[in-house]
């Protein structure tokens, strides 16, 4: 944690799969509060707009960044209105909570694209399930909150929380115990590692940069390509794995096919190229 005096950096969802990369980031910007729902130095159920606004009285914070979602896609589709409240309510509740001079950044999701072919740009979202909605309406609010930031992402890498993980995880973990895994040749993405993601989101807001942006690798890949090539970086043989399709798994929520996004509104923000995702597996 920095040194007193510095801006303070309050992330909600900060015990998620993502928390504890942002805090590693933050922590070389300032000092580090985490709220979770149930752990982490503050607790608060952000869907009460009242817990939300004690959170950010006791914190003060220079900065929020909001990770906070349900990110189950299956669940999201079965409950749609548990949904709403942890994906659309808590983010309009942190948004009407903000302090003046306060910056709000939203980690947010590329399922709010549509079931097209990608790379999809901004401006573009016509989401095909409830998580895709309540995320996008959750977007929505954040944006009423001056300067705020809205990122869509998808992300891997090794899980640093317990009882989370990670796509590769879940890859790596399969192949290595010799499990059958299946790996969905018919659906294409362009994550980032969680490193790469959480360094990114600091220096847009040390940039002072506001608004929506994809944030994602330049081109992306294959769920089966990627998988593979995640064993491949690992030393770990792949005999276990399958290509297949995702129509296979009956009962599943609706997903759009392609969610590579379109990274060149970023790129212009931060005057580079984005890395490839054959680049960010290296990092594994």
């Amino acid at each position: 944690m920095a040194a007193r005096g510095k801006n303070l950096i309050l992330i909600t969802g900060g015990t998620g799969l993502l928390g504890p990369y942002l805090a590693a980031a933050a922590a070389r910007r300032g000092a580090v509060m985490l709220a979770g729902r149930r752990r982490g130095q503050k607790r608060a159920d952000l869907s009460d707009a009242a817990a939300a606004r004690r959170l950010i009285a006791e914190a003060a914070p220079d900065i929020v960044v909001h990770a906070a979602a349900w990110a189950d896609v299956d669940g999201c589709e079965r409950e749609p209105e548990r949904a709403d409240a942890i994906n659309r309510q808590a983010t309009a509740n942190v948004a009407a909570a903000m302090p003046a001079g306060c910056r709000l950044v939203v980690v947010s999701t590329d399922q709010v694209y549509p079931d097209r072919p990608g790379p999809h740009r901004e401006g573009t979202e016509a989401p095909v399930n409830a998580y895709g909605r309540s995320k996008l309406a959750g977007e929505a609010a954040a944006l009423a909150a001056p300067g705020a930031l809205v990122l869509r992402t998808n992300f891997f890498g090794p899980s640093r929380t317990r009882g989370r993980r990670s796509l590769s995880d879940f890859v790596l973990d399969s192949l290595r115990a010799a499990e059958p895994v299946t790996l969905f040749g018919d659906v294409l993405f362009s994550p980032l590692h969680m490193a790469t993601l959480a360094e990114i989101v600091f220096e847009l807001v040390e940039a002072e940069i506001a608004g929506t942006f994809n944030l994602g690798s330049r081109d992306g890949m294959s769920k089966s390509e990627f998988g593979l090539a995640v064993a491949a970086v690992a030393g770990v043989a792949a005999d276990t794995a399958t290509i297949g399709e995702s129509t296979m798994r009956a009962g599943r929520a609706p997903r759009a096919k392609d969610l590579r996004m379109d990274v060149g509104k970023l790129e212009r923000a931060l005057g580079r190229p984005m890395p490839t995702l054959a680049e960010e597996v290296e990092k594994l």
